[in-house]
């Protein structure tokens, strides 16, 4: 029993070795403006890191509508803005080395 749960952790390691997120330009070629973050994430995965901005520059903390997907990549920073749950542009290539 207790090899059985070895296999299964030794397995399930792999696994999440094996899907580590790879952005190319073939990829962010699909994303257009006017996406939701929802279909943005369906081609380029979860972001690194988001921003969310809670002012709208009266001085008062409300949610402004902008929010910031941020992917990081071989050094590489993609950042993808959102405003009022639609893309406001689409990203920049990254640089092949």
């Amino acid at each position: 029993m207790r090899s059985a749960y070895l296999i299964v952790g030794l397995c399930a390691a792999l696994l999440v070795v094996g899907c580590k997120r790879e952005i190319a330009n073939r990829n962010l070629l699909q994303v257009k403006k006017n996406m939701s973050p929802k279909e943005v994430e369906t081609i380029l995965g979860q972001p690194d890191s988001t921003d969310r901005k809670d002012d709208d520059g009266d001085g008062e903390k409300k949610y402004a509508g902008l929010i910031t997907y941020y992917y990081v990549q071989d050094g590489q920073k993609i950042a993808l803005q959102f405003f009022n749950g639609r893309l406001v542009r689409e990203p920049d290539l990254l640089n092949e080395h």
